[in-house]
This record gives C-alpha cells, sequence and structure tokens, in this order.
C-alpha cells in the first residue's frame, strides 16, 4: 500500500469500521500515521477488534452511536473531536441494505430505514464535522454504490436509489463546502467480499459476478480503502465532487 506522508498525523473518523470496508479503512489509515476513530453501533465486539488493529500501528479511539439518530451522532463527533483534538478526514462509510425486499411488497417503515442508514446518516455525520472540517480544511470520503448507477439486483432498489441520492449528495457538498477548502468524493464499490455480501449474496452469485467482472475477480475490502486514502491525500487535492469506481470494471460508465 502507498505510503502518503502528508497524511500523518491526520485525525480520521471512520462511521461504520467494525466489519469489512470500514474496517480496512481505518486500518489503512493507521498505517499512514493517522489517529483514528472507530465507530461501531450493535457489534461492539468488532469495533474492538478494528480498534486493536489501529492501535498496532498508530493510535484511536472508540465510538457507538446509530447512525440514524441525530442526537448520537452529534455526540459522536464531539466525542472524537475530543479525543483527537481536531477533525481532518471524515469517511462516511456507514450503511447497508438492511435486507433484499421488493418494491412491491415493501413497508413504509423499512423504505424509511434504507434511506435512514444509508443517506440521513451521511447528512448527520457530515453536518456535525462541517464546523471541524473548516477549521483543518479537511475532506470527507463518501462510500456509494455500483448499485446507485444500475438499480441493484433484486430486491435492492432502495437500497440502489439511497445509494444514488449519496453520490449526488457528493456532488452538493463538494459544491457548497468549496469555498472552505473542503473536498468531497465517494468511492464507488462493486462486489467486495466483506460481511455484507457473506449475508446478502450466495455463493453462486459471487462467483458469477466475479467470472463477469473484466479483472477477473471480486473486489477486497482493502482495494477500496487505497482509493480512500489517495483521495484523502494532497496527491488528490485538486479531485472534489467525483466518484471513484472500485469494480474491476465490471460496470463501466463514458
Amino acid at each position: 500500500m502507498a505510503v502518503y506522508e502528508d497524511l500523518r498525523g491526520k485525525r480520521v473518523l471512520v462511521t461504520g469500521s467494525s466489519s469489512g470496508i470500514g474496517q480496512a479503512a481505518a486500518v489503512a489509515f493507521a498505517r499512514q500515521g493517522c489517529f483514528v476513530g472507530v465507530h461501531y453501533f450493535q457489534t461492539r465486539s468488532g469495533g474492538e477488534e478494528t480498534l486493536r488493529q489501529v492501535k498496532a500501528v498508530s493510535d484511536g479511539c472508540l465510538l457507538c452511536a446509530d447512525m440514524r439518530d441525530e442526537k448520537q451522532v452529534e455526540r459522536l463527533v464531539r466525542d472524537f473531536v475530543s479525543a483527537a483534538g481536531g477533525l481532518d478526514i471524515l469517511i462516511n462509510n456507514a450503511g447497508t441494505m438492511l435486507a433484499r425486499e421488493s418494491i412491491e411488497e415493501m413497508t413504509l417503515e423499512f423504505y424509511e430505514d434504507v434511506f435512514a442508514t444509508n443517506c440521513r446518516s451521511v447528512f448527520l455525520a457530515t453536518r456535525f464535522a462541517l464546523q471541524h472540517l473548516k477549521q483543518s480544511s479537511g475532506c470527507i470520503v463518501n462510500v456509494g454504490s455500483v448499485a446507485g448507477h444500475h438499480g441493484g439486483g433484486g430486491g435492492s432498489g432502495i437500497y440502489a436509489a439511497a445509494k444514488s441520492a449519496v453520490h449526488m449528495m457528493t456532488i452538493a457538498m463538494a459544491r457548497e463546502f468549496a469555498p472552505y477548502g473542503i473536498r468531497v468524493n465517494t468511492v464507488v464499490p462493486g462486489l467486495i467480499e466483506t460481511r455484507f455480501h457473506e449475508r446478502f449474496s450466495t455463493p453462486e452469485r459471487r462467483q458469477k459476478v466475479a467470472q463477469e467482472t473484466p479483472l477477473g475477480r471480486n473486489g477486497t475490502a482493502e482495494d477500496v480503502a487505497k482509493v480512500m486514502l489517495f483521495l484523502a491525500s494532497r496527491e488528490a487535492d485538486f479531485i472534489t465532487g467525483e466518484y471513484i469506481a472500485v469494480n474491476g470494471g465490471l460496470y463501466m460508465r463514458a
């Protein structure tokens, strides 16, 4: 993994970092010498494992919050800033599909929970982090999904719509925050071999996607984390409002 000297000493908050892409991101930033805020909601053991890996190479703190809840997110950001002394980089990774549900059979409660988990979480974390990012001329990396481009597989249509909204929020935030020197970008993963797809995709489907992917495999959480490091570094200091697909060529666009 590349070394970005300008990231050393940065204060990084990674939401949803008890497993998968978030865990890989937290560890990757720690290896760059960052102070990392490890966030979990329900899986404390996963958060503790991520923090253990972070502290093996750098320093950090463990934080718990329901990212759908305004007061909990406000406390999350406040506690991180108190522990770290500020905030330079926000990684908005928290989010999930919840379940595969057809739109025809979906309840309003499920629909709203999907958007709260994947969109409200990004909005709240960003809103409370913004005053601190203004002070540091920091940056934000959101996590979208290839589903936000093509509508998703069976039963993931509303999740796809929520991730598409994250893509558009990235552009809106990039425009609004640019005068403060804050860059905002999105990584757009394809099928990444994490607990997410172990839960929501069958082994047969994962194998089929790998075979259909031009680069011949599914992605890893580390593949996504490497792009996050680049987007947060000075190497990307003229990139904002952009999304970078990490999918092995599975979905390409002009």
